[in-house]
């Protein structure tokens, strides 16, 4: 149930994010936190809808890792961490690798379980990484699979992960790409949110 909270919460990272990616960096004067999970101290709200934020912040990568690590040793009330084990850390390697940190938290509403993500992610050292196959994203899901195989070799030979797994949205890897199209010229790292407690 845990892993399935997890890839739950990381689909609707995905999709909000790739919605919210033609939204400028300028941030919105009346834009609020309506998650009620609390964002990093000083973070910079660029869009809020009900269940998603995109923040950005000035803080370093070390200093969001050690937010999300407070967070994630004392939940706010009413959260708990949703997953772990050895195939949660291997992908908060992985995403680490990108420039990614995240948690999955779990609260309930209504009596009922939700999955909430909580990304920090630097678009910088992300768009570094990930450089050699970005400009493959776009055109890719277009191509036939014959056509997709050597791509996706090509790709992990040059940064570890293929184009597949850069568009899935169960792959932390995906939940940033989308999350850096959000903020790519803003310069500062992100914080991003998305509640699993859709209508």
């Amino acid at each position: 149930m845990e892993r399935a909270l997890g890839v739950a919460a990381l689909i609707l990272l995905l999709g909000g994010c790739s919605q919210s990616a033609q939204s400028t960096s300028s941030p919105s004067p009346q834009a609020t936190n309506p998650i009620g999970f609390p964002l990093y101290t000083p973070s910079t709200i660029l869009r809020a809808r009900p269940h998603e934020v995109i923040a950005e912040s000035p803080a370093s990568m070390d200093q969001l890792d050690m937010w999300l690590q407070g967070l994630t040793a004392n939940p706010p009330p009413g959260y708990a961490v949703a997953a772990s084990g050895s195939s949660m850390d291997a992908a908060h390697t992985r995403a680490k690798a990108m420039g990614v940190e995240f948690q999955i938290f779990t609260h309930a509403i209504d009596g009922k379980t939700h999955a909430l993500v909580v990304v920090a992610l630097d678009p910088s050292t992300f768009e570094a990484k990930a450089g050699p196959i970005l400009g493959l994203i776009d055109k890719y899901p277009m191509l036939p699979p014959i056509l997709r195989d050597p791509i996706d070799q090509q790709a992990k030979e040059r940064t570890g992960f293929t184009v597949s797994q850069a568009l899935d949205p169960a792959q932390p890897i995906g939940a940033a790409l989308a999350a850096v199209r959000a903020m790519r010229n803003s310069g500062e790292r992100g914080v991003v949110l998305v509640d699993a407690a859709r209508n």
